[in-house]
């Protein structure tokens, strides 16, 4: 069966980043028919999605964007510029255009959005995807592949079945969920991680200082591993812990709970609770093997 992604036919990406980037050459691997415009600051970042072939058109200009010919605009700059960007962009858009994005925090921000937008569509979206690097050409090609998509509205209609069509065709598993809900729920299982990477890191900076032994000459995979995270960019990181504060900062409390349950069985040597507690910790995190 041919891909229609959503009857799209001209898609605007604002941020020629990794995942901007990648939606780009994931379209075309997947047989898009339709034309890819890219829009971006950097005149740089530009010249490389012209440069990759990864899309047709590219602007550092919203006033040269063939603005009738677009009827997807997707953000994928970072979440704190959404707004500004979305004001950028109303003046020009057609009454038919569909607005999305790709962020990591919806809640309040979809809210003011879907306002700002009327009375076109804006629809959340979140790819559960990516990298730690940075920039288009780091962009991976079937990087949606196999992966989540969360929509986050509270009422779907013809617009959203259409986006949810156009990620179905790059490969994406797509989900709906409450705005308010995916801020809490991903808030747990990826912003806390990226927070914990983040302050192990500079906990082993503040080690390094304090013993005058540098600790990074000595880290194995397994450091390598969990703090590959670490590596992020800070200014997206910097946007995602303020914009999501208040999930943040309580899954930072309950992660401080278990860190403090953990010194304590370690302080008093309760070895029985400590077998228990590291015992179930082990089993649940085996599980996620098994759900693949």
């Amino acid at each position: 069966m041919e891909k229609d992604f959503g009857g799209f036919k001209g898609v605007l990406i604002i941020g020629l980043g990794l995942i901007g980037g990648s939606i780009a050459v994931s379209l075309k691997k997947e047989g898009f028919k339709g034309k890819i415009y890219g829009f971006d600051l950097s005149e740089e970042r530009v010249k490389t999605a012209l440069e990759m072939g990864a899309v047709d058109e590219a602007f550092t200009d919203l006033k040269e964007v063939p603005w009738d010919k677009i009827d997807l605009v997707i953000i994928a700059t970072p979440v704190k510029t959404f707004e500004k960007v979305a004001h950028q962009i109303k003046p020009f858009l057609k009454e038919s255009t569909v607005v999305t994005d790709v962020g990591s925090v919806k809640g309040e921000l979809v809210e003011k959005l879907e306002r700002i937008f009327y009375p076109n569509r804006f629809i959340g979206a979140h790819p559960i995807a990516g990298t730690e690097k940075e920039g288009i050409e780091n962009a991976v090609e079937g990087l949606f592949r196999g992966k989540k998509l969360i929509l986050t509205v509270d009422n779907e209609d013809e617009s959203t079945k259409r986006l949810e069509q156009f990620w179905v065709d790059l490969g994406s598993r797509v989900e709906v969920m409450d705005p308010h809900t995916h801020d809490f729920v991903f808030a747990s299982v990826s912003h806390l991680p990226h927070a914990v990477a983040f302050a192990l890191v500079d906990a082993l900076i503040d080690l390094s200082k304090e013993t005058g032994i540098d600790l990074f000459l000595y880290p194995g995979a397994g450091f390598k591993d969990f703090t590959r995270i670490a590596a992020s960019s800070p200014v997206v990181w910097k946007d995602i812990f303020i914009e999501n504060k208040e999930s943040v900062l309580h899954t930072i409390d309950m992660f401080i709970r278990s860190m403090e349950k953990l010194k304590k069985y370690i302080q008093d040597e309760e070895e029985d609770r400590l077998v228990e507690l590291l015992s179930e910790i082990r089993e649940k995190r085996l599980s996620l093997e098994k759900e693949g």
